[in-house]
């Protein structure tokens, strides 16, 4: 729940609730003019402290409590204000029964707890008819518990909106075509993970109104594994589908085979999707992103687990069709040291490109890892030379590097400033000195005559952007830029050097 905390040490809801209770307290004594409020106006009160959780889960029954008014209008509206009684098991049901009125359940489970009888805990599932979220953690349960809680889920929920299931995912519990009937047409939300899943796909051409979707731990291979073309004709019937979110295992780390054919003429559609993370090995993402459109997206991520060919152009061109930087954008490029679980080698750097809109929170995420530092440049330019229309509008580049291995970087830079001609538009260079001279320094003060003309035409600043106290490493860069400086002011294209002092 989004709040605010006061001087006190309270939260944003818990004045709120203290403020209409104590409203209540005063009505009774005469000081408050609360009745003078009608039903519908208590009604949309409720409504507003009901939308301030994250959750479908809050504190109605702290109101009920109040007056035989309040409980009256929030029972007859139960449905608008999304009331719902939750369970951990079946005992809670028969409680719950016992004292309020027949309310959708939520249930939590928590497979692992080892000191709770599981015929109890699986039980609640009985109550299909009124189940209207589910949600199950077992990352340490026995197989023998999974097949108990698998089993009684195998007839249709009719009331379900949302579904939780977090297993192992070194066991990996697989599901049947059965699971929830192999329907559940009011589903709005699934999460899913260390699943195996062969019915998803006939699970999901039920769920139209789904609104959320993430599989994560998604199999690689095998047993309800879905190929980037089976799992787009899956997309295709969620319209209302506004979050995707798409993680496979890392290991054992493995490539998945590029298609080598080209991508469809025409794209699934996905019209309401405006959030989208999607990470796993390069050849399967960049089929999937070559068979979408996601016109309205404003965050998007791509996390790569293998090295990327990017022989083909399908992921910048996924970012262009999304719409999200039809006007001057920034773009950050930034190299690191290899992630732990990325490629099992003894060198090599990771790379993070990141497309941001410049006038709204718009962003787009690529990181992918390189196995060499040769191939960082190389494969880096391969993006942003695969769809100018995109690069075109850039005129704010931000490139940093976080490797302390310069000697090595110099060696691999092959390419020249060929990485710099493609950006055309770039008015605004920001280049971070960490403790050395940027490699991209490097670069450009190699550039003089014409040569120093021919690389970023429009660029008019340049930005250091460095801790205060690193003078030397300032001055350094200063030097290492000069013959480039020069070059431009005889060329009647100055460059001015901006330094920003970071806090």
């Amino acid at each position: 729940m989004n709040t605010f905390t006061s001087d006190q040490g309270y939260s944003g809801e818990d004045i709120f609730c203290a403020d209409l209770l104590s409203t209540a307290e005063g009505c009774r004594s005469g000081h408050s003019t609360i009745d003078m409020l009608s039903d519908d106006e208590l009604l949309c009160i409720f409504d507003f402290y009901r939308r301030q959780w994250d959750s479908d889960i809050w504190p109605w029954d702290d109101f009920v409590h109040v007056c035989r008014r309040w409980r009256r209008i929030i029972f007859g509206y139960s449905s608008y204000l999304k009331l719902y009684l939750t369970c951990k098991s079946k005992t809670d049901v028969q409680e719950m029964l016992d004292i309020w009125p027949v309310l959708p359940l939520i249930f939590h489970a928590n497979l692992d707890d080892k000191n709770a009888d599981e015929d109890d805990i699986i039980g609640a599932l009985e109550h299909r008819d009124r189940m209207a979220g589910i949600y199950i953690r077992a990352f340490e349960c026995s197989q023998s518990t999974l097949k108990k809680c698998g089993a009684s889920m195998q007839e249709p929920f009719p009331v379900l909106t949302s579904l939780g299931f977090k297993g192992d995912e070194e066991m990996m519990f697989v599901t049947t075509d059965a699971f929830l009937g192999g329907s559940a047409p009011l589903l709005q939300r699934i999460c899913v993970g260390g699943i195996r899943f062969p019915g998803l796909p006939k699970l999901l051409s039920s769920t139209s109104d789904l609104v959320y979707l993430t599989l994560e731990d998604f199999p690689m291979t095998g047993e309800g594994h879905i190929p980037p073309d089976a799992m787009t004709t899956c997309l295709s019937v969620l319209t209302k589908l506004q979050s995707l979110t798409l993680t496979f295992l890392r290991h054992p780390p493995s490539r998945y085979p590029a298609d080598q054919r080209p991508p469809p003429s025409t794209h699934t559609v996905l019209p309401a999707l405006t959030n989208l993370l999607l990470e796993g090995p390069y050849g399967y993402l960049e089929d999937l992103v070559g068979r979408v459109d996601a016109p309205v997206l404003n965050s998007g991520k791509l996390e790569f687990y293998d090295e990327p060919g990017f022989d083909t152009p399908r992921v910048p061109q996924f970012i262009h069709r999304t719409k999200m930087f039809e006007l001057p954008c920034k773009v950050q490029v930034q190299f690191c040291k290899r992630k732990e679980y990325a490629l099992h080698t003894l060198h090599g750097v990771d790379v993070h490109a990141s497309f941001l809109s410049s006038i709204s929170p718009e962003k787009f995420y690529l990181s992918f890892p390189c196995a060499f530092f040769r191939a960082q440049a190389a494969i880096t330019g391969r993006i942003f030379a695969q769809c100018p229309p995109l690069v075109s509008r850039v005129e704010f580049l931000e490139l940093g590097d976080n490797c302390s291995e310069q000697k090595k970087w110099w060696e691999a830079v092959t390419s020249g400033p060929g990485f710099f001609r493609q950006f055309t538009a770039v008015q605004t260079l920001q280049l971070p000195v960490i403790g050395e001279v940027p490699l991209f320094a490097h670069m450009l003060g190699r550039l003089e005559g014409e040569r120093a003309t021919g690389v970023l035409p429009a660029l008019r600043t340049i930005e250091l952007v460095c801790p205060e106290l690193l003078v030397c490493a300032r001055s350094e860069t200063l030097c290492v830029l000069l013959p480039f400086l020069v070059a431009r002011e005889e060329a009647e294209h100055p460059v001015i050097v901006n330094v920003v002092h970071e806090s």
